[in-house]
């Protein structure tokens, strides 16, 4: 029988699937990327965990970062990937590699309504493009365009672009940023490592007295969670306004990725900050920040926007892929 293996590749966890061509589901694992000095060693250490030895006639492994080819890079871990290596390694009739939004975006196309949470209704289209985005060690975005009744996927590195600050505080993070590391992109900013450096900042450029409670909560722990818990559960001053600017530039490019693509067919944004911050994303806020463009905002109003809630649908977009190849 034939098998299937879908792979999620983060800068902080990678998740496996392994299904039959029915898609009934054999066997799934997450680990914890850092773990690893190689994408070969992760690979190894989920066979290693199977209960039998399977047959792998297709895999897809959806990678964070830039894909050439066969070829890919995963931008915040020393990986290199080479498909037909894979292949021959494991033993794989066939390996297939994209940039893991573009595995979000297949797997977007599937989704049901139930699926997602509807922010911003606006005047969806159906024969407009769409785009997702979302935040979690970095910011991945892709273009969705529609193709005779189904969707063709485009991946960008668009979350590299410049970042853009929208007041005087946010140009003083900015200065601030590119003082420690030349070129800020809104990558640097819109992930987990983004929302600490906003804190850090808006400690000590505002004088905010910091929480001791919250300062040993980082430092034990996830540091980007402790501030969202702080914020949302315990109405922690700094923590709030850390995560509120967050939000906000977070809102900016969603509005300038919709913006660009003119996305009336929707915006969908996926990953685990979105869905542990929701209460900041459902907010006013977010919605004004991503639909304030100058003479473009009456416009960005028409956009739909929705919260992806279903945790693995980049998995489920690589298993789609990998179905694809082992039939084609």
């Amino acid at each position: 029988m034939s098998r299937m293996l879908a792979v999620d590749v983060g800068g902080t966890k990678t998740l496996f699937e392994l299904s039959d061509a029915d898609g009934h589901v054999l066997s799934k694992l997450r680990l914890d990327s850092q773990r690893f000095d190689s994408f070969d060693a992760i690979l190894a250490a989920f066979i290693e965990q199977l209960p039998q030895a399977y047959s792998i006639d297709s895999a897809c492994i959806a990678l964070a970062g830039p894909v050439s080819d066969q070829y890919g890079q995963v931008t915040k871990l020393p990986w290199k990937l080479d498909a037909s290596l894979i292949e021959k390694q494991f033993s794989i009739k066939r390996v297939t590699l994209c940039n893991d939004f573009e595995a979000v975006g297949y797997g977007i196309a599937s989704l049901q309504s139930a699926d997602f949470e509807t922010i911003q209704i606006g005047g969806p289209s159906e024969i407009s493009p769409r785009v997702v985005l979302g935040a979690g060690t970095g910011l991945g975005q892709a273009i969705l365009i529609p193709d005779n009744g189904d969707w063709r996927v485009f991946p960008t590195e668009g979350g590299h672009v410049d970042f853009a600050p929208l007041d005087r505080t946010q140009q003083l993070f900015l200065e601030h940023l590119q003082q420690r590391h030349g070129h800020v992109s809104y990558d640097r900013i819109v992930c987990g490592s983004g929302l600490v450096s906003l804190y850090h900042f808006l400690r000590d450029y505002k004088q905010i007295d910091e929480n001791n409670a919250l300062r040993l909560a980082m430092v034990n722990g996830d540091a980007a969670s402790a501030i969202s818990q702080f914020a949302l559960e315990h109405n922690d001053v700094l923590a709030n306004e850390a995560l509120d600017m967050f939000v906000d530039i977070y809102a900016a490019q969603a509005g300038n990725l919709a913006l660009t693509t003119l996305a009336r067919g929707g915006v969908y944004l996926v990953g685990n900050i979105l869905l542990k911050n929701m209460a900041k994303f459902r907010s006013p806020s977010f919605i004004n920040s991503f639909a304030e463009k100058g003479r473009m905002t009456t416009l960005m109003k028409q956009i739909p926007i929705h919260i992806v809630l279903d945790e693995e649908v980049g998995l489920k977009g690589a298993r789609l892929l990998a179905q694809k190849a082992m039939y084609n």
